[in-house]
């Protein structure tokens, strides 16, 4: 994926600003509202064409949820630890099953196990632990927190866009 300098630039300045102005409760309604979308956009698209790729299209969207999860629940379960702990676990990406309502269940569950550790941690600790995003540089637990808002709002949209190319 490519992204011009200027849209990177828009995109880390609003993660940096927002993630810094918001509460936490904050914070977890605008990733709930993305993840609200990225569910709904995931349960549009009939369970039988989950595995069909759209014309011209890489990916089917199986693999688009398998990818949007999977990177949520990493960066997941990296927030939370380094929110409580301040260090980073070495966690790669998990195993998911190929069924869509499995893939977000385990979604859900991440969610709801990320939301009470960063509601259980000091909102301000251990903010100078940063680690590298491949398109927006290093982030903080909290801006990382804003990020999976972001990638699950990307991703409904592009399962919004197989949907329509499948005439599903």
């Amino acid at each position: 994926m490519t992204m011009p300098e200027s849209e990177r630039v828009r995109i880390r300045e609003y993660l940096v600003a927002q993630a810094a102005s918001r509460s936490i409760e904050e914070l977890i309604e605008r990733v709930e509202g993305g993840m609200a979308e990225l569910f709904a956009a995931a349960r549009a698209i009939p369970a039988e064409r989950y595995e069909e790729h759209p014309p011209g299209d890489e990916w089917s969207p199986m693999d688009c949820l398998a990818h949007v999860v999977g990177w949520n629940l990493q960066v997941a379960t990296a927030v939370l630890h380094v929110a409580l702990t301040g260090e980073r676990p070495a966690n790669g990406l998990p195993e998911l099953p190929r069924e869509r309502e499995q893939i977000l269940e385990a979604q859900a569950a991440g969610n709801a196990s990320l939301y009470e550790h960063v509601r259980a941690a000091d909102p301000g600790a251990h903010l100078e632990v940063r680690w590298e995003h491949p398109f927006f540089g290093p982030l903080n637990w909290r801006e990382w927190l804003l990020f999976l808002r972001l990638h699950a709002l990307d991703h409904a949209r592009q399962l919004a866009g197989m949907r329509e190319a499948l005439g599903a």
